[in-house]
This record gives C-alpha cells, structure tokens and sequence, in this order.
C-alpha cells in the first residue's frame, strides 16, 4: 500500500496515501488540526448495561470505571493504564457492560428509543447500539437487530444474548427483503451504515 509520511507534534505519522489526500482536500486550512489529533491520547470507554445493574453497582464492583460521558449517563471512561483489561473482566463476560467507543454511542441516544416501541437496527453487528437501544427499551417492545453478513450476525446474536437482551431478534437478511416482511412497521430506524473503518487508523 502506498504511504505518505506526515509530521504531527514533530513525531513521525503515517497515514495511507489516498486517506490523507482525500481529507486534505476535505478539510483545507483545517487538515493539520485533524493530523494533531492523532497525536492526543486515546480515551477507551465502556457502556454499563442497566438490564442487569446500575452503573452505581458497577462502580463498586469495578474500580477502573472513571469520568461519565456526557452525551451517555450510563457510558463512562476507564482507566487504561497497560494493568486494567477491561475485557477480560469477569463483569464483560457477565454481560455487565459492553465496551464501546464514547462517539458509537451518539447514534443510539439520538435515537432515543421508548419502552414499548418497534425499533430496527438496520446494521446490528457487533451490537454495540442494539445493546444499547435495548437497555433504553427496559425489556419491552420489539427490538429487530439485523446484520446481513451471516458471520457477523452470529457475533450479534451472541452479545445480545450475553448482554441479557430478552425483546430482541437477531435475523440476517438485507433491506430489501426486511421491508418485504415489514412494510410501515417501525416507530425507529437505526442505520449505522458499514464505513471505511478508516476511524481506526488512529487506535489500530
């Protein structure tokens, strides 16, 4: 893959070439700010999930949970120190929360799902915001999270079914055929469309 080599706060960074290009180009006077950013730390995060306990109760039981996120009350930072492992806690795999980035949790509190009502996740997989539209429904209503790549899919249905989710199905089919099934059906449609996973680069 071709590279360009961009300096950032005097330290070398590298960014794939047609990457930088496009967003040079995007951004303007503005692309050094973006290349800035790569240099700040990073900020893991972590969702509690309230089907099973408050994020009082975590807080007691897992002492590396830190600072609330403000846009997600029961979304908080962590401490990542090289020791703390969130995710080979026993809590995680209890289901007692769900490890997301701090920004993945906009789409979902937007969307600002109610109990009782009829929601698609158009894009489910991993499960991140179902899981998260979920806890926002308190077990009632209909949640479809649906994931058209078979393999991923089966990944969903996992963390729906660890995380405690009970008003949920997981299927694998593509709009098309969705729309087929249920035509004027949904109160809310989630679609956080498959991306470049370009807003990787900085983490990976």
């Amino acid at each position: 893959m071709d590279y360009e080599h961009i300096q950032c706060h005097g330290e070398g960074l590298t960014l794939p070439r047609g990457f930088a290009e496009r967003m040079r180009s995007m951004l303007g006077d503005d692309f050094p700010a973006f290349c800035d950013s790569y240099a700040k730390d990073i900020h893991p995060s972590l969702r509690v999930n309230t089907l099973k306990l408050s994020a009082e109760e975590l807080r007691e039981a897992a002492p590396f949970v830190g600072e609330v996120i403000p846009w997600q009350r029961n979304g908080f930072y962590y401490a990542s120190d090289g020791e703390t492992r969130p995710g080979k806690h026993p809590l995680h795999e209890a289901g007692a929360y769900y490890i997301q980035e701090a920004s993945a949790m906009v789409s979902a509190a937007v969307l600002d799902a109610r109990p009782g009502e009829r929601v698609l996740d158009l894009c489910a997989a991993p499960g991140g915001k179902s899981t998260q539209i979920a806890a926002a429904m308190m077990g009632e209503g209909l949640l479809i999270s649906n994931e058209p790549i078979p393999n991923r899919a089966k990944v969903l249905a996992e963390n729906l079914e660890r995380m405690g989710v009970v008003n949920a199905i997981a299927v694998n089919a593509y709009p098309d055929q969705l729309s087929k099934c249920w035509p004027d059906y949904f109160d809310a449609i989630l679609v956080d469309a498959p991306c470049s996973g370009e807003g990787v680069v900085r983490k990976d």
